[in-house]
């Protein structure tokens, strides 16, 4: 069962793609499944949407003179909408529904399929670009986008053990039920409120240009001045790649005037690699702290915090690595005692989808290692709990 309002966001082309290559690579599977694809008229006046649906009329016209037989459509095809009452009958009966749009708010059909299902049997096949992929985990979830897993994921439906598809509609109804619509505008206003309060706790404090003066006098008065600087984002403004963020001279100008100062003491903090650092600073005569405090650079030489180890990376890594897979765009950069997956080139809501994702499993594996996660700008890094820029600073 396949149901949407005839739209470009709903991915209705490349379902039925999928559908057609699951009746060629499964032929053992012809005469005994059937899509019923509705598609209700949406926008009909205009030319896109004319030029969609004759894509939808062409594909399943040719999958059904390809496959159909005198007792079997294939595809059985729906350019109108029902009453509720019919589609309520169409959730009851259909073994799959198969809801994947490339993007969506929320989708109600896939909730109103799972709470139909009180017979706990029926797979959900679910789109994670729809709102409901959050909340509905028990799901077959896909990438709309890849069709060789949403063919796999049509014959997983179709071969699941009756047990398993109760267990997961019975979860999915538990969540249903318990998040209606008065708890989600609770919840909502609640999370705004949070928010409201949050911000002003982080307010920013512009320095007045009273202020500006007097910290300029005391700097000048002073006979011994820390300066600890920051990098990235900093002194040079955040890079997609992150290796292009090389200083340029006017910055190490500014530094190297500083430093000669004697009454200064320069310390760089900066996440990144101490050989990095090396390369683009360690000519200048100041301090350096390398990721965040693991290696610090005193009078040219560089001394490795104590206590560190690096054998957890072995229990982290694989899962970094699934998540590059599933997010293009992303990488893994890997320091001497810390790891972090950045995605800065990939789409903002999916990237934060991933995080939101992967948070608890890097907690759980990082249980009891003395480490922690920590998120930052478009990257997520995970390194010893001992490691901060407050222990630098100290």
């Amino acid at each position: 069962m396949s149901v949407d309002r005839l739209d470009y966001s709903k991915g209705i082309p490349q379902r039925v793609k999928a559908f057609e290559q699951f009746l060629s690579q499964y032929p053992e599977y012809l005469g005994q499944v059937t899509l019923i694809l509705v598609a209700v008229p949406s926008r009909s006046g205009v030319e896109h949407y004319q030029q969609l649906k004759e894509e939808i009329d062409t594909l399943v016209g040719r999958i059904n003179g390809q496959y159909a037989r005198f007792d079997w459509t294939p595809i059985e095809y729906y350019y109108r909408g029902f009453p509720f009452s019919e589609l309520l009958q169409l959730y009851r009966v259909a073994d799959v529904a198969l809801i994947t749009p490339l993007r969506d708010g929320m989708n109600l059909i896939a909730k109103e399929y799972v709470s139909t299902r009180q017979d706990k049997k029926g797979v959900l096949i679910l789109s994670e670009m729809a709102g409901a992929s959050y909340e509905l985990s028990e799901a077959l979830l896909i990438n709309p986008q890849n069709q060789g897993r949403l063919v796999e994921a049509i014959r997983q439906a179709l071969t699941m053990p009756e047990t398993e598809q109760a267990q997961r509609l019975t979860a999915m109804q538990t969540k249903i039920k318990t998040n209606d619509v008065k708890k989600w505008a609770k919840t909502f206003i609640d999370e705004q409120l949070k928010l409201i309060e949050m911000q002003a706790k982080r307010k920013t404090r512009l320095l007045t240009p009273g202020l500006q003066n007097n910290f300029v006098a005391q700097f000048a008065q002073a006979n011994r001045r820390l300066l600890l600087l920051d990098y990235d984002g900093t002194l040079v403004n955040f890079q997609i790649n992150p290796k292009e963020a090389q200083p340029d001279e006017s910055l190490l100008a500014l530094l190297t005037q500083l430093a000669q100062s004697p009454q200064n003491q320069v310390v760089i903090i900066s996440g990144r690699q101490r050989d990095t650092l090396e390369t683009w600073l360690g000519h200048l005569p100041i301090d350096i702290s390398a990721e965040h405090g693991v290696w610090t650079r005193i009078a040219k030489d560089w001394e490795r915090s104590t206590g560190l180890t690096d054998t957890w990376k072995e229990k982290v890594r694989p899962a970094l690595e699934t998540l590059v897979e599933r997010t293009v765009g992303s990488f893994i950069e890997e320091k001497e005692y810390s790891m972090a997956w950045h995605y800065r080139n990939t789409d903002r809501e999916l990237g934060e989808k991933r995080v939101r994702e992967i948070r608890d499993v890097l907690q759980y594996l990082t249980a009891n290692l003395g480490l922690k996660v920590l998120e930052g700008n478009k990257v997520l890094e995970i390194k010893n709990e001992a490691v901060n820029k407050r222990a630098v600073c100290t």
